[in-house]
């Protein structure tokens, strides 16, 4: 081996010609080695015999997922890598002095990385927008439920438009929220929220029905009898 050239590197063809650990996600649903535009498998011998293979793989696997206090919630994801035909008394592996790097311009369009160690599990939580769109429009819809308070006993028509439209639009957001959630047999800090402010937005209803039929007779002219009973 020449001077100015320490290191060997050969393609995934002579891989197979060599012993490996076979190791793999042994949890992972499903998992894909890119071929774009050849087979993205490295290999590289150093003049010590100490052999370096490096395959770049897409991986799916399982998370951890506990809805109940969503969008508030943390999913835990765990891949388990090891060898796949040997076992830890015929092959043991060690993590080297830095196993894991995160590329600064990775984002996931819903979660926030929050941290991934390489001991076991990767964890992430909802991100911004998740808050933004469970919360901040349910915000605004309560608040447009409570300007009929202030037009008046008398503009009932404007008032009903206001708070069944509010009560249509809470019930809107609520089914598109939970569209895109996986279904679960337990009560979600969503639900709670949201139920709760389809209940203020109907207590607003019941509000404006109970106004109105308590002024149903002002403004109308009354009869007024004498004592002979005559009327004047």
């Amino acid at each position: 081996m020449c001077e100015s050239r320490w290191n060997l590197s050969f393609d995934w063809t002579v891989l197979q010609n060599i012993w490996t650990p076979n190791t793999c996600f042994v949890n992972s649903k499903k998992a894909q080695i890119h071929s774009s535009p050849f087979r993205n498998v490295f290999l590289m011998v150093f003049p010590n015999g100490s052999i370096w293979s490096n395959w770049r793989i897409k991986s799916t696997g399982p998370c951890k997922m506990d809805l109940s206090k969503f969008p508030m919630d943390t999913i835990e994801c765990i891949l388990t890598f090891e060898s796949f035909n040997y076992n830890r008394e015929e092959v043991h592996m060690v993590w080297s002095d830095s196993p894991l790097i995160q590329f600064k311009d990775i984002e996931l369009p819903d979660f926030t990385m929050v941290n991934y160690t390489t001991s076991d599990n990767l964890t992430v939580q909802s991100s911004l927008p998740e808050f933004i769109s469970g919360y901040i429009p349910t915000y605004m819809t309560i608040f447009i439920s409570w300007i009929p308070f202030y037009l008046g006993p008398k503009a009932i028509p404007a008032r009903t438009m206001i708070g069944v439209n509010a009560l249509l639009a809470m019930t809107f957001q609520f089914g598109n929220i939970i569209r895109n959630l996986p279904r679960v047999s337990y009560i979600k800090a969503i639900d709670v929220w949201m139920l709760s402010g389809i209940s203020f937005v109907f207590a607003s209803l019941v509000e404006l029905a109970t106004i109105g039929y308590m002024t149903r007779n002002e403004g109308r002219p009354t009869a007024k009898t004498s004592l002979g009973g005559g009327r004047r």
